[in-house]
């Protein structure tokens, strides 16, 4: 990973993202009511909340990867320990 997230911005990014992911359910479900579940609205709706969903799950995955670049900048145990406790 070349330039890794910081934790702020990380943290902003899930932020972020939760939020985008409760705006397309909320989308989806409005489409799917008005429109019928089948119809290409309400379809393309579902994918485009699959895709958010599934790049805040990435997102969560790249949280120990996070961790180890941080552990791996510093140099005293407690720093590590400090920076990585949640």
């Amino acid at each position: 990973m070349q330039y890794p997230l910081s934790r702020d911005e990380h943290a902003a990014m899930a932020r972020y993202l939760s939020g985008i992911r409760k705006q397309l359910q909320e989308v989806s479900d409005l489409f799917a009511a008005r429109y019928g579940k089948s119809s290409s609205i309400a379809e393309i709706a579902v994918k485009a909340l699959v895709s958010s969903t599934l790049l805040e799950h990435e997102l969560m995955l790249l949280e120990p990867e996070l961790e180890e670049v941080l552990a791996d900048s510093l140099d005293t145990p407690e720093l590590v320990e400090a920076a990585t406790a949640h």
